[in-house]
């Protein structure tokens, strides 16, 4: 699916085309009677990264979760109106959740590597799901992709559990790729690292950029700034802005997304 819009040249109309990884459409999302999102209606755009700020409550995270159906283990939820992950509506009838959490893969905010090898953290989720391919060149390119190989390539046999913090959500982000996912969600992935493992991690997700669209919840706003191609601004449970990071920071359209960014709540 894709966005489009014009820009006229001279006298002539030329259609240019934005390739679109998730569109949203009249979405609601419910925990029981309780509306936590609200008439979204919003594109993400393939190979950008997508930053969702706002304050606690707001409801981006209950947004992320339901763009892989993570939603779904919460009693009580529920979702209408489309969200269409490249033009496929993910929560019409028949549609595979598990199949849908494999194209779109996610991140937690706290490290939470399996309790075995480092090795068996990258190999297990392909091997359950029927990988044919050689599992040592896979793990080995998700360690690479995620800045680990160098560190961890002479120790794979050990527990995942012996890495520092930093260590353990890159790993995690390898874990995630390993699964060869269209879009990365990611759930304030610094938020419980320091700050040279969170500029890791930033680094990375900007490389990752080049393979995958990602989704990143962040209470942060220097690093929206830092790493955000796009920004949406969420409050009480509606998008209150979206535009390309510079533009929101430097001019906000909507006078709460001025006083948010300017600390005025929040």
């Amino acid at each position: 699916m894709t966005a489009k819009f014009s820009v006229t040249i001279g006298e002539k109309s030329k259609e240019l085309k934005t390739p679109v990884s998730i569109h949203c459409e009249n979405v609601d999302i419910f925990y029981g009677d309780f509306p936590a999102i609200t008439d979204l209606n919003l594109d993400i755009e393939e190979s950008k990264i997508t930053a969702l700020i706002g304050p606690s409550g707001c409801g981006k995270s209950t947004f992320l979760r339901s763009l892989n159906r993570m939603n779904d283990f919460i009693e009580g939820s529920r979702v209408t109106g489309k969200i269409l992950l490249k033009g496929e509506d993910i929560y019409a009838p028949g549609i595979d959740p598990v199949e849908i959490r494999l194209r779109v893969g996610m991140v937690f905010q706290s490290p939470n590597p399996f309790p075995k090898s480092i090795y068996e953290n990258i190999a297990l989720g392909p091997r359950l799901n029927g990988y044919t391919g050689n599992l040592n060149e896979l793990v080995e390119t998700a360690l690479q992709k995620s800045y680990l190989w160098d560190e961890v390539k002479d120790k794979l046999k050990q527990n995942a559990y012996s890495l520092s913090g930093g260590q353990q959500q890159r790993l995690c982000v390898a874990r995630a790729i390993a699964m060869q996912p269209e879009i990365l969600l990611m759930d304030e992935p610094t938020a419980s690292l320091d700050p040279i493992s969170t500029s890791k991690i930033e680094e990375l997700i900007v490389e990752l950029r080049k393979d995958y669209s990602v989704i990143i919840v962040t209470h942060n706003l220097q690093q929206a700034a830092r790493i955000g191609d796009t920004t949406c601004l969420f409050y009480h449970g509606k998008l209150i802005e979206k535009g390309s990071t510079e533009e929101m920071f430097n001019h906000p359209k909507e006078k709460l997304t001025k006083d948010y960014l300017n600390g005025r709540f929040g």
